[in-house]
């Protein structure tokens, strides 16, 4: 297999960016989660230790070649102009749940592959494929295959895209010809746009992250303290407040990904519509999107904080 001919299938299949990256353990994220569990940053949603979460081979054994891809979620939304009481979900929840999405079209991707190496009479490509499924560092990966560099907010930030794109990576058997990518510098600058724009300083001084005082852990967390509860005021499920700010997500083009398209009703949902939901009305409304899996308990919980917040 050759990189030219992945990206001219990828390309035709929707997928925005795509990259392709060493299996050699990735040792330049190692220090850095190292450092958040020292810290005491870790979030439990990491499912492993930081060396395990380095080790390709360790997922998937006869991993040769890693392909990772990206896809645009961008959309301009704005919030209805009225007096109704609402809150915000997270650009990550409009649509449908991205993980499936991704997967199909990694899934499609291999499948092409697979059919023109029938085709050519030769054996078919083992592979695995990873959305936020595995304690492998999706966004490690993409950095090594070159598809942007870490901003202060702790994105990957891609010139075209900005950070409005999902990350899929795949592990395959075969040995992939590609060029190498030496890693883009970091953009950021002396800019604290991100850092400032943060409610609760989740951020410090860049380039960490503190999950209790991040808004879009906390909304997605079973349990809160007091403290944490105090935080819920502006987003329902996530928090795009970092990105929105950051010079790099201005003027983005919309996702061409239909799947992801929404609209102002369900990116600002009424308070008062949620305090009421059935378990089948929310599964109507949610239970196709990225917040789905948390259940209707977490989503009407996040409701009532906001409400007695904004009191």
């Amino acid at each position: 297999m050759n990189e030219e001919k992945i990206r001219k299938i990828a390309e035709n299949q929707g997928i925005d960016l795509i990259g392709f990256f060493s299996v050699a353990p990735l040792s330049e994220c190692l220090s850095h989660l190292e450092k958040r569990v020292e810290q005491g940053f870790s979030t439990g949603f990491e499912g492993g230790t930081p060396q395990e979460r380095i080790d390709y081979l360790k997922h998937f054994s006869k991993a040769k070649s890693g392909i990772v891809i990206g896809v645009n979620y961008y959309q301009s939304i704005h919030r209805p102009d009225d007096e109704t009481s609402r809150g915000a979900v997270a650009a990550v929840v409009w649509g449908r749940d991205y993980h499936e999405v991704l997967r199909e079209k990694m899934r499609a991707l291999m499948d092409t592959l697979n059919q023109d190496q029938i085709v050519a009479g030769k054996p078919k490509i083992g592979y695995e494929a990873y959305v936020d499924n595995s304690p492998l560092v999706d966004r490690g990966s993409a950095y090594r295959a070159g598809l942007g560099f870490f901003g202060k907010n702790n994105c990957l930030i891609n010139k075209t895209l900005g950070s409005y794109f999902f990350i899929g990576q795949i592990l395959v058997d075969t040995d992939i010809e590609f060029s190498s990518t030496a890693a883009i510098e970091n953009g950021c600058g002396d800019c604290r746009r991100c850092l400032d724009a943060c409610p609760h300083n989740a951020l410090g001084d860049g380039f960490s992250l503190d999950p209790s005082k991040c808004v879009a852990f906390l909304t997605q967390k079973k349990e809160l303290t007091p403290d944490e509860e105090k935080r819920i005021s502006t987003y329902l499920y996530g928090c795009d407040l970092c990105q929105q700010a950051c010079p790099y997500n201005q003027e983005l083009e919309k996702t061409k990904e239909e799947r992801f398209w929404t609209d102002d009703e369900t990116a600002y949902p009424k308070i008062e519509a949620l305090l009421k939901l059935s378990n089948k009305e929310f599964k109507n409304q949610f239970g196709k999107t990225a917040a789905g899996w948390r259940g209707k308990k977490i989503m009407v919980r996040n409701a009532k904080l906001f409400e007695k917040n904004k009191k």
